[in-house]
């Protein structure tokens, strides 16, 4: 394991794509080791991980996402959040929070959400004086809100790893998502008490349904696909090709936003994006073989119950563990790598399977805010031309209430068992 250890960190700090580090990490332990005969299993192994009905759900909802963002969806989101909030104190930092709940029920991606958000607040903001490195981090560490909200595809990838129904897992997550987006509320209300920032002019109620009629199509995503799986209609995946069907109507005949070269530049990003995905998963595999072959799952569970056998201290160091993860890999590659482990030590623990799949992805979506990584801090600077580290530093304390959240729902699992349990057998 030192062998796997050394290359795993020297090809991270070299800069070389996630995926590559996987496999190039699992190929210096079969060298070092000299089991090159296990090279021959290394295709199979990348197939059979990707060979899964469930993960087709993946490039659907990514297609249907795109499909609804061409339609100018961010836009009418945007206008809708800010008909609700804008009234208040720090109005337009809060349409930034709420839109960016709104939106992440039709994107299901972090990375996605923080793009088009920020490209259509971050002028806005500005022009009302707020600090573009505050707005910036706070448009950031709101995206993380999008993969808790259905369709989210780390929740998919997570119960086709663990066998945790989808549909709980979807509806799990919207509690802990409506959880942060309260609590960076009363944080930006806060910052903009102190720094003054705007209110702006009230909107009618005549107006709000105007707006309310305008995102309409695209708020119904989320409900179709819920009512979908939850009706016994469709699977998960069938929801997801349900979902583009319906995205391809909305954004092509109701918002009339579609041309062929539209619709080519979404297939193509959308094909580029699963690809990677898809590689990501495929990598991870070969490494989840070495993780079998030096029964890393038993140990890591054997290593945790000889320090404590207490429940919340376990609970814990798995959350800090997940944590530290975050900080240098995707959640793709978190979820392949500890899912076997961390559903081990579930099961000695007693907790339930959706309990533990949103603490996961919680810890994973924290990562998308934390340096060195960072994806939505980086996507963020890309679209102010800011530098990363000042966004980083008006991340930080945002960060610290997301990990709030986090200690709560561990804490309290009735939080995120609630709905699942109200709304789905």
């Amino acid at each position: 394991m030192i062998w796997l250890g050394s290359t795993f960190a020297l090809t991270l700090l070299m800069g070389i794509p996630i995926a590559f580090v996987l496999g190039l990490s699992a190929f210096g332990y079969f060298l070092a080791t000299d089991n090159l005969r296990f090279l021959v299993a290394v295709p199979q192994r990348m197939f059979a991980g990707q060979d899964s009905f469930i993960l087709l759900a993946i490039p659907l909802f990514i297609l249907a996402g795109s499909l609804m963002d061409v339609g100018g969806l961010t836009q009418r989101l945007v206008a809708f959040a800010n008909a609700l909030v804008g009234r208040f104190r720090g109005g337009l930092s809060l349409t930034a929070i709420w839109g960016s709940f709104l939106f992440g029920g039709v994107s299901g991606s972090a990375a996605a959400d923080a793009a088009a958000l920020g490209t259509v607040l971050s002028p806005d903001l500005k022009r009302q004086g707020y600090n573009e490195d505050y707005s910036a981090a706070l448009i950031g560490v709101s995206s993380i809100m999008a993969p808790l909200v259905p369709p989210s595809i780390a929740m998919i990838l997570y119960g086709a790893l663990s066998g945790t129904s989808i549909s709980r897992l979807f509806v799990a997550g919207i509690v802990p998502g409506v959880l942060l987006a309260f609590i960076l509320s009363a944080y930006a209300v806060w910052i903009a008490g102190r720094k003054g920032y705007p209110k702006l002019e009230p909107v009618k109620l005549r107006e709000i349904m105007r707006r309310l009629g305008e995102c309409a199509p695209v708020l119904l995503l989320p409900v179709i696909i819920i009512g979908g799986i939850r009706g016994g209609v469709v699977t998960p995946t069938e929801a997801a090709a349900v979902a583009v069907v319906y995205a391809l109507l909305v954004a092509g005949l109701w918002y009339k936003a579609l041309s062929l070269s539209r619709l080519r530049r979404v297939f193509l990003s959308s094909a580029l994006l699963s690809a990677t995905i898809y590689l990501l998963i495929g990598f991870a595999h070969v490494l989840s073989l070495v993780f079998a072959i030096e029964r890393l799952p038993q140990a890591v569970v054997s290593t945790l119950s000889a320090i404590s056998e207490n429940k919340w201290v376990i609970l814990i160091m798995v959350n800090l563990i997940l944590l530290v993860l975050g900080m240098f890999l995707d959640t793709v590659g978190i979820l392949i790598l500890t899912v076997p482990a961390l559903m081990a030590i579930g099961n000695q623990l007693g907790l339930d399977p959706v309990h533990l799949g949103v603490i996961v992805v919680f810890n994973c979506l924290i990562g998308f805010v934390t340096p060195p990584v960072g994806l939505c801090l980086y996507v963020m600077a890309g679209v102010t031309k800011r530098p990363i580290e000042r966004i980083s530093i008006h991340a930080l304390p945002m960060v610290g209430l997301a990990i709030a959240v986090l200690a709560i729902i561990t804490i309290y699992p009735g939080l995120v068992l609630f709905l699942p349990n109200l709304l789905v057998n």
